[in-house]
């Protein structure tokens, strides 16, 4: 294929020049006379004087202040710094959760051997100087200039639910019955993995992430009004999961297995192997569920004459097996230059079985009802590859850094489809789907002054997709889309004043083989600004833009068989929105408290959004350019540590929406105001359980043409350490309640119809993981009462 072979013959070059700095900067080094100057010391908590293990020891020269190198400190807290030269330095000492420690001038003559009589002494860190922070065990949130950042790996769902788990346990975002995932009650969310897009998610995320452990995410990045620094699609805001990274030499491993309720089970293995230089990393997961996916539908339409009644019961299941295999090697050229590369695959299998009954009435008749059935059963095999590879040169000066990310993504999916009719008899349909998609980005930062960078990139991405049916050759469609993004981005503080200043700029071309050829050139302005106004009180002032360009099923004319009432059908004239997305947010902190309130206003013009429409008695759906939506709301948040064990989280947001018509769309201006709340309480009890749960509620919402029903969710989970911390337990029951509806109601030119969706949404998963390897014997020889402790996160 041609996006192949073009994305190979352009990374070749771009990644044997960026590499050459690297192999330049190897050779020089090479050949640099060094002496047998050495730098020994210890490092020591203050508390208990007991030795820090894993603490991070950087020397760097004089008067340039030039990182001359690294190491990291032995299990007795003594470290070495070898073949240095006889120069002027100062040395710093950092660990996590301690204030880092920075030295006097020293001079180290040559030949010299430096023994460091006294130990150097780290203080436990009871401030946050860059940022405002939630207090807590290992802090659930904290705000930055142009972020939240939530540490789930702790959170009991985290052991034993699926990414998406998790991310229902976050204040702003909500997973539907469904697997989508929305951020302040908008579909229109980007999602990352550790800041990268991720072939591997394809074009349903949500169905990706519910098929992938929580246990493998470090924390969670909510981005409501993203910088210039990333990509510009995705109207309502960035969701980045950042994934858990070992950093114990040796080997490392866990092993896990889960059982759930109405045929449930998946496992997983991770292993690592860390030797300095080189290092390894592997895993499988797989998953094997079965669940329950039925609806009710009533329609009511005007005819010329009279009103016809169309009702619909539907008896549907899914079954998902996926199989996820990943391989990757990190290999240190020397302390400034790292190579990665990985290769991951996922093959899932899934199987759609369906019963469908109608019944047709005309309201003014004494006819009997017209009674009708279908029996559906699809089957989809879906294979994924994907491959990444990365370059990271660090320079001298610290802070300064270059970094080069690519991948390749191959995707094919083939649909089979058989249908009973009872009056048409059988049917059949099959095609396929095959995606391609390649990224090169690259991106550099510069440190400016003593607390500013610049920041700089260019992204090129290009997306390839081709639908076709073997036996109807006129249904071919083929989608194509590149993508070239150029940004700038200044930051930095000037006492309790901080500032990040951005623009980018993005050419996109989109074409399709049904005569649809579309190609923007925009500029992405974003603003983030920050004041302190006292030691616990902060405010923040952003804005940013984006865009929605319109995907490959927007614009797909052609449609399976699945279900004949209701068709969904693509349009070849639509054009990309754009979103302004302006916000202020105050946070207030206290010792045991921290409240945050967020004003925010979104306005969004030429709005993609689907449109029902009915015609012969079947409804059709179509994604049309519907006109405006305004949308503003007001979040409260407050973060509540009652004691050492006990947290709560609760969170509220009002919302008002308004969507205007444009001239060609047959419904009415549609507003109204609507809420959502959340509240998640996390007891942490030593030597017993750790438990979570999360209270969710929303109030009805509106659509463009209707309204969602309210709904409320209550999900419980529990953890523990057993077998003297070489082992966990989990267990997770999603809607405990059996409360949750997704429910929709919707109207438009001459009908009316309601959508009940009876989704398995009652389930229990119960988690079983064993641990072994170094990072075992790290975490069991932690000390009791008031002395240092050693957590995943340490090290």
């Amino acid at each position: 294929m041609s996006l192949k072979l073009d994305y190979r013959n352009g990374l070749l070059p771009v990644l044997l020049f960026f590499l050459s700095p690297a192999v330049h900067s190897y050779a020089q080094d090479s050949t640099k006379a060094v002496t047998n100057s050495y730098l020994n010391g210890v490092v020591v908590e203050n508390e208990h004087q007991k030795p820090l293990e894993y603490a991070t020891v950087s020397i760097y020269s004089l008067p340039d202040s030039l990182l001359v190198k690294g190491t990291i400190t032995n299990k007795k807290g003594e470290f070495e710094l070898a073949d240095l030269a006889g120069l002027s330095y100062y040395y710093k000492i950092e660990y996590l959760g301690f204030e880092s420690y920075s030295s006097k001038p020293v001079l180290l003559k040559e030949n010299e051997k430096l023994l460091l009589s006294d130990p150097l002494v780290l203080h436990a860190d009871t401030q946050t100087i860059t940022e405002v922070e939630v207090t807590g065990n290992r802090d659930f949130a904290r705000i930055e200039l142009d972020k939240t950042v939530y540490n789930v790996s702790k959170s009991p769902v985290s052991d034993g639910g699926t990414i998406n788990d998790v991310l229902a346990t976050i204040p702003k975002l909500n997973v539907t019955s469904n697997g989508g995932i929305q951020l302040r009650g908008s579909s229109d969310v980007k999602i990352l993995i550790d800041g990268k897009l991720s072939g591997l998610l394809g074009m349903s995320p949500g169905d990706v992430l519910s098929n992938m452990p929580a246990a493998d995410v470090d924390r969670v990045e909510v981005i409501t009004s993203p910088s210039a620094k990333y990509d510009a699609s995705g109207s309502a805001g960035i969701v980045n999961i950042i994934m858990k990274k070992e950093r114990v030499k040796g080997f490392n491993g866990n092993a896990s297995a889960t059982i759930g309720t109405i045929n449930k089970h998946s496992g997983r293995t991770a292993l690592s192997l860390r030797t300095g230089k080189l290092n390894f990393s592997g895993s499988y997961s797989y998953q094997d569920n079965w669940s329950g996916r039925d609806y009710e539908l009533s329609r009511l339409t005007k005819t010329e004459t009279n009103f016809e009644m169309l009702k619909v019961s539907a008896d549907a299941d899914l079954g998902n097996r996926s199989h996820i295999g990943q391989f990757g090697m990190d290999y240190l050229i020397n302390d400034k230059n790292t190579m990665s590369c990985s290769v991951t695959n996922r093959n899932v299998k899934q199987n759609k079985n369906g019963f469908y009954k109608y019944f047709r009435t005309l309201i003014t008749s004494s006819t009997f009802p017209n009674e009708t059935s279908r029996e559906s059963a699809v089957d989809i095999d879906l294979t994924s590859w994907v491959y990444n590879a990365s370059y990271i040169r660090k320079f001298d000066r610290k802070g300064q850094e270059l970094s080069f990310d690519a991948a390749y993504t191959n995707n094919n999916a083939e649909n089979y489809g058989n249908y009973t009719d009872e009056t048409e008899g059988n049917t059949s349909d099959f095609f396929n789907s095959d995606r391609e998609e390649a990224i090169v980005q690259l991106d550099y930062k510069q440190p400016v002054g003593d607390a500013g960078s610049i920041e700089t990139g260019y992204l090129y991405r290009a997306n390839e997709i081709n639908f076709d049916e073997p036996i109807d050759l006129s249904t071919a469609f083929n989608y194509k889309e590149s993508i070239h993004g150029l940004y700038f981005q200044l930051s930095g503080e000037k006492g309790n004043f901080g500032y990040q200043l951005g623009l980018r700029s993005e050419h996109s071309d989109i074409k399709t083989n049904d005569s649809y050829s579309d190609h923007y050139l925009d500029f992405f302005p974003s603003l983030h600004l920050s004041y302190k106004l006292s030691g616990n009180k902060q405010v923040l002032l952003t804005y940013s833009k984006m865009i929605y360009r319109p995907d490959s099923g927007m614009l797909n004319p052609f449609q399976n068989l699945s279900d004949p009432e209701n068709q969904k059908l693509g349009r070849k004239d639509l054009g990309a929105y754009y979103t302004h997305m302006p916000e202020f947010t105050f946070i207030y902190k206290r010792d045991k408290i921290t409240y945050t309130t967020n004003l925010y206003y979104v306005y969004t013009d030429n709005i993609i959004n689907q449109f029902r429409w009915v015609k012969d008695d079947v409804a059709i759906v179509t994604s049309e350019n519907l006109g405006s939506k305004h949308y503003a709301g007001v979040d409260f948040n407050l973060e509540t540590k009652f004691n050492k064990w006990w947290s709560i989280n609760s969170y509220l947001s009002g919302i008002y929406q308004k969507f205007t018509p444009s001239g060609e769309a047959h419904f009415s201006t549609n507003d109204d105001f609507g809420f959502f709340g959340k509240l998640t309480s996390t007891m942490r009890i030593p030597k017993w359980f750790n438990f979570q749960t999360t209270l969710r509620y929303d109030s009805d919402m509106p659509v463009a043409q209707g309204s969602y029903d309210q709904s409320f969710q209550v999900d419980f989970a529990l953890g523990k350490r057993i077998m003297k911390g070489k082992a966990s337990i989990s267990l997770w029951i999603y809607d405990v309640l059996n409360s949750s509806k997704y429910n929709v109601n919707t109207s438009g030119e001459k009908f009316s119809q309601r959508m009940k969706y009876n989704f398995e949404n009652r389930v229990a998963n119960f988690t079983f993981r064993y641990y072994f390897g170094k990072k075992y014997s790290v975490l069991k020889s932690k000390t009791h009462g008031r002395g240092v402790q050693h957590s995943e996160k340490d090290i």
